[in-house]
């Protein structure tokens, strides 16, 4: 029987429902991070602020270790029971590591333990965030039809950056209300305890949600019992092009809100609360360009867009890094500006096109894992720039990074649309069957 389709009304709030949860992986991902001194000295005190912060940002990344995982199950449940059954779960799975991060003793009270627990609550994190934006991703591409399939991801991608633009305002808040020290003493549970909330509020949004037009076909075909298996037997090519599109992602995005910022910060002498201002800057642009961005990718095309950011990164990185070093405020402003619009490109692009790049009985786990793959290699990129920096002492070395890596993806994009066919002519046959 074919799939009731949705009105505009419930179309939009299906989009609603879908983002929800996205808000609540990328704020929780945001809140660690800016909390990451405070943590240090709660939860890994030691003689050596250094060592400890090391630690600190060490027990974050071992989140990303379980994304893949969680996008191999969540992704295969995702496939096999539903969008929204996929949904719900990762984000229900996300309430757990924020209550217990919230209530978490500190290292003065129970000692080694602490750091060890906030360290398995990272993992689980990660475990749910694995499935959850991927799964979100792909049920707002399945929700749009062939004409504005850019502009509905886009939401998700807007979502993501807007759950970062939240976290920074509320640890603002807490720190302007109760100020500096009290983070240490305590406050530092506040913005986890929102997050909670907002988690909770998050899962009663996506058990409203309806399930997606196309995966109700394709389920009614009875095929979708091994995505894993068919999608790297099947589809090895559309698999690379996957990956090799969320590491362009990974590595643009980490340069822009992981290294810049400190980069500011500790080199160019931008003060504590000016190098917050930047991220929310970041954020700022992004949320307002993005859209505009893939409403244009749908109607002129996301290939021509996707080559004309390769050549705006060729021609604008040296220049924009050059604005940074600068120290001029002017100047910082508009490279920020520049990277940033220079991210929506990229965002609005490569995740439209890999929710196309392999048939909708696989599309949850190709995106879930692929995606998490490309973000893990797209973290280390901070630390290859600062190491390289030390190393060679070029200041232009971001800028080589973000060209070099652009001008690889030139021959996935042009190979990219003979796997888009492909995938779309298996979808047809599986409706018709």
């Amino acid at each position: 029987m074919p799939a009731t389709a949705l009105t505009i009304r419930e179309l939009r709030r299906n989009r609603l429902f879908t983002t929800s949860g996205v808000v609540i992986e990328w704020y929780d991902f945001m809140v660690y991070g800016l909390l990451a001194t405070t943590i240090q000295q709660v939860f890994f005190p030691t003689d050596d602020a250094a060592v400890g912060l090391i630690l600190t940002f060490a027990t974050f990344a071992v989140g990303y270790l379980a994304r893949p995982i969680g996008g191999l199950v969540i992704g295969r449940l995702g496939d096999t029971r539903g969008r929204k059954f996929a949904l719900v779960l990762s984000t229900a799975l996300m309430l757990v590591p924020l209550l217990v991060t919230t209530l978490l003793p500190t290292y003065d009270q129970i000692g080694i333990l602490a750091p060890i627990l906030l360290a398995v609550m990272r993992l689980l994190q990660g475990f749910s965030v694995g499935g959850e934006y991927s799964g979100a991703l792909t049920a707002l591409s399945e929700s749009a039809g062939q004409t504005g399939r850019g502009r509905s991801v886009s939401l998700g991608l807007a979502t993501a950056m807007g759950g970062n633009l939240l976290a920074s305002l509320v640890v603002f808040g807490t720190t302007a209300l109760w100020g500096q020290q009290a983070l240490v003493e305590g406050t530092w549970r506040v913005p986890y305890a929102i997050g909670f909330v907002l988690a909770v509020v998050a899962v009663i949004m996506l058990r409203k949600m309806r399930e997606t037009a196309s995966f109700e076909e394709v389920a009614e075909s009875g095929d979708t019992g091994t995505p894993v298996r068919y999608l790297l037997r099947a589809y090895p090519g559309a698999t690379f092009l996957m990956l090799a599109l969320a590491t362009w992602s990974g590595v643009t995005v980490y340069t822009l809100i992981s290294w810049m910022p400190s980069y500011l910060e500790t080199v160019v002498g931008i003060t504590d609360a000016r190098a917050d201002l930047v991220s929310a800057l970041v954020s700022v642009v992004y949320i307002a360009v993005v859209v505009p961005v893939a409403v244009l990718g749908d109607r002129r095309g996301r290939r021509p867009l996707m080559i004309g950011t390769v050549l705006a990164y060729v021609v604008l990185s040296i220049p924009a890094i050059l604005l940074l070093n600068s120290g001029i405020i002017a100047g910082v402003l508009l490279a920020i500006v520049v990277l940033s619009v220079l991210q929506t490109f990229v965002d609005s692009t490569t995740t439209t096109e890999m929710t196309q790049l392999v048939p909708t009985k696989i599309r949850y786990t190709g995106i879930a894992l692929t995606y998490s793959i490309g973000m893990i290699l797209g973290s280390f990129t901070p630390a290859l720039e600062e190491t390289l920096l030390g190393s060679t002492g070029s200041l232009l070395v971001p800028a080589v990074v973000l060209i070099g890596i652009s001008l690889l993806l030139i021959p996935v994009i042009i190979s990219f649309p003979r796997q888009v066919r492909r995938a779309q002519a298996e979808d047809q046959r599986d409706f018709v069957g």
